[in-house]
């Protein structure tokens, strides 16, 4: 174990007197770290306790006047968000893995991947929610046995919002309200208007949600220049419509319900930071998302479950890039898309048997894939694929069992099955690259064991796998060009034999909860085999001069950490009659590719974070916020990289909320209050020219945010 790492268990150690929580949601009562509550789809369940699990609610990201995922898990070490100027949000960070390696669930449909075959013409990201339409997310951080292929890093589930978390808990009951938000920092308004009922048995929910902002500013200022050394931030509009509609029929021992979800969000961007004095760059860019599913609970027990969950969602997912370059002589657009389709279909059991909770199912996928470059100059297009048209099938079996082997001891195994088929076709643009197959059988085991009444210990050893995605196996790219008669190509070739890859991790924790203190401290050592990196150099040759590149199975990448939190009641601590509490939350982890013997860039440098949080019985509160940030070092960045070392950081922000009569409250906040100017490494560990302005990249300055809502 390195030095630092031991260090880093032993400044845990100390500071384990405080810890960090989060609001339970809505109608909901707030719950022990001991006691592990999540939601799953449509349900609420016991969660395994040899798993952290880190929930935000409806009213936390209400209170913080998030517009968007990363606003809402801003306050969560261990857990970040990237984001880029044009394509928005990209993916979420936990313990150091983030794109496909992080499986993102809403209302237990899976997301589609990531597709970023290009940094400048095609991104799709994961960003196609909206936080109004949300009752909570549930991260589960480590790996994930039961949730199958993707879970490497972890589990983040969005949980949409229910007619039950507005309505009173029997009878005919009707609610709407009219909400409002506004950010500075990009100039954001926001307008939510949600509809609930229930007549007899039937449960209807209808929210709707607008959002139109401009570019989000940096610290302030910058060269107003063409080009890379450009300071300021490229100006640009963008917008986004939400709308999420439910129907539910309560039945005797069951309910079945419908589910439909839209998004649209556009930006248009003027592009000066890859503009010239005589060419001037532009984007204009779509992302949609549509789901629409049917599922039902069962609670009356039979001999095969006590209770029954399944569902069945068709989504289908767009992102189109469009970008006009244009000069003197001539007009070029670039527009390219990638598409993701299909079914999804999953069956969860539980079943009660003497000591033993076993919990069953399994999830069947259908997916189909497609992307089209079209460039168009001067009005001669040329249209090309950079993966083959394809389709892909998915499905897992999985059972775990909770073990009571005594009243203050528990086993938690568990063991599934994956098996994923890719298969491709050809057409006039790109050549068949041939199938891809293969399966997995993973398992885990942890444990629980309550050693007092206050103090509990968890642990887990597990294995993971996780199946290649299409821009892994089938992203092909050849750019042949001389240029002053010197050879100027190079090639990306596809490889449908990767394999998948595999983890096996190890988790263990300690956690108390009693009246006033609560706190979980956990250590982890995570290994991944077969870890794959997309274009890796493989030389190059008499006819691609600038090189051969494809995607590998690396030999060997291991990520460790330790992460504190908790919170401290003051109120009761000291007697007071409101609440007052103090929260705190911290994250370490280091990461290595070993085979390159090169640190690993996903890991985010050591973070803490501080609330002091005020909760009045006369409807009205706040909170002050510390979040302080290590510096990234260059001993914890790869060789080609080490040029975009960040410094520390400690922002503070402010947030308040009050009711000053019923069904009307208003929330305020000033963020980053001492107007701190710092960059954030996971937005710009992409970055590979040394000529960049980073600047540009600097989070805001001080702004503040102001948000109303009026219920009827």
């Amino acid at each position: 174990m390195h030095t630092r790492f031991r260090l880093t268990l032993i400044a845990a150690a100390v500071f384990s007197t405080t810890a960090y929580a989060d609001e339970a949601p809505n109608n909901s009562a707030s719950h022990a770290i001991g006691e592990r509550i999540q939601v799953d789809g449509n349900r609420l369940t016991t969660a395994k306790p040899d798993s952290v699990i880190v929930n935000i609610s409806a009213d936390t990201i209400a209170n913080t006047i998030s517009t968007d995922i990363a606003d809402a898990l801003r306050y969560e070490p261990g857990v970040t968000v990237t984001r880029d100027e044009r394509f928005g949000i990209g993916s979420i960070n936990i313990r150091g893995l983030d794109g496909n390696r992080v499986k993102l669930l809403v209302d237990g449909v899976e997301m589609a991947d990531s597709y970023g075959p290009t940094t400048t013409y095609l991104q799709s990201g994961r960003n196609s929610l909206d936080t109004d339409a949300l009752q909570a997310m549930e991260i589960v951080k480590g790996g994930d046995v039961s949730a199958g292929s993707g879970a490497f890093g972890g589990v983040v589930r969005f949980n949409t919002k229910q007619p039950q978390d507005y309505l009173n808990t029997s009878g005919d009951d009707s609610y709407f309200s009219l909400a409002a938000n506004y950010r500075s920092d990009s100039e954001r308004f926001s307008e939510t208007a949600t509809l609930a009922n229930r007549t007899g048995d039937i449960e209807s929910l209808l929210v709707y949600t607008r959002r139109d902002g401009q570019e989000r500013e940096n610290h302030g200022g910058g060269s107003d220049v063409m080009g890379v050394a450009r300071g300021k931030v490229n100006p640009g509009d963008n917008s986004s419509d939400n709308l999420l509609g439910k129907l539910i029929w309560q039945l005797d021992g069951s309910r079945i319900g419908v589910t439909g979800e839209y998004f649209k969000g556009t930006s248009e961007i003027d592009l000066f930071s890859q503009s010239t004095d005589t060419t001037t760059d532009r984007s204009d860019d779509e992302l949609t998302r549509y789901r629409i599913g049917v599922f039902q609970d069962i609670t009356q027990a039979t001999a095969m479950y006590d209770s029954l969950h399944w569902q069945l969602d068709y989504q289908k997912n767009k992102t189109t890039n469009g970008t006009h370059l244009d000069s003197a002589v001539s007009q070029r657009f670039v527009d390219r898309f990638y598409d993701q389709k299909g079914w999804q279909g999953s069956v969860k059991l539980v079943k009660q048997l003497g000591d033993h909770q076993l919990s069953y199912g399994g999830n069947y996928q259908y997916q189909e894939f497609a992307n089209l470059n079209q460039d168009t100059v001067n009005n001669a297009t040329d249209t090309s694929r950079f993966s083959p048209p394809a389709d892909g099938n998915k499905w897992g079996v999985y059972l775990a069992d909770h073990w009571q082997l005594t009243d203050n001891f528990a086993l938690l195994p568990a063991v599934r099955y994956d098996r994923y088929h890719y298969s491709t076709s050809s057409d006039q643009y790109i050549a068949d690259w041939g199938d891809s197959r293969d399966d997995k059988l993973t398992g885990q085991l942890g444990f629980d064991w309550h050693i007092t009444e206050q103090l509990s210990m968890f642990g887990r050893y597990g294995s993971g796998f996780r199946a290649p995605a299409m821009t892994e196996l089938y992203y092909y790219y050849e750019h042949s060009v001389s240029f002053g008669g010197m050879n100027m190509s190079y090639i990306i070739r596809p490889n449908p034999d990767l394999e998948p890859e595999n983890s096996t991790f190890a988790e263990a924790g300690l956690r108390w909860a009693s009246d006033i203190v609560s706190a979980e401290l956990t250590v982890y050592d995570n290994h991944y085999r077969n870890f794959i990196e997309s274009q890796v150099s493989q030389g190059s040759s008499p006819e691609y001069m600038l090189g051969q590149f494809t995607s590998l199975n690396l030999d060997k990448v291991e990520i460790k950490g330790a992460e504190l939190r908790g919170s401290v009641d003051l109120a009761k601590w000291f007697g007071y009659r409101d609440g007052l509490r103090l929260d705190a939350a911290f994250a370490y982890a280091e990461g290595d590719n070993v085979g390159d013997d090169q640190p690993l860039d996903s890991v985010a440098p050591m973070e803490l974070f501080t609330a002091l949080k005020y909760d009045s019985a006369n409807n009205w509160g706040g909170s002050l916020t510390a979040s302080w940030t290590a510096k990234k070092k260059t001993s914890d960045i790869t060789d080609s990289k080490q040029w975009l070392a960040t410094d520390s950081f400690t922002v503070v922000d402010l947030t308040a909320y009050v009711e000053p009569i019923n069904n009307l409250r208003l929330t305020a906040g000033v963020f980053n209050l001492f107007d701190k100017e710092y960059l954030l490494w996971n937005d710009i560990r992409s970055l590979s020219n040394n000529n960049e302005n980073l600047y540009r990249y600097t989070q805001p300055g001080r702004n503040f945010g102001v948000g109303i809502k009026y219920s009827f």
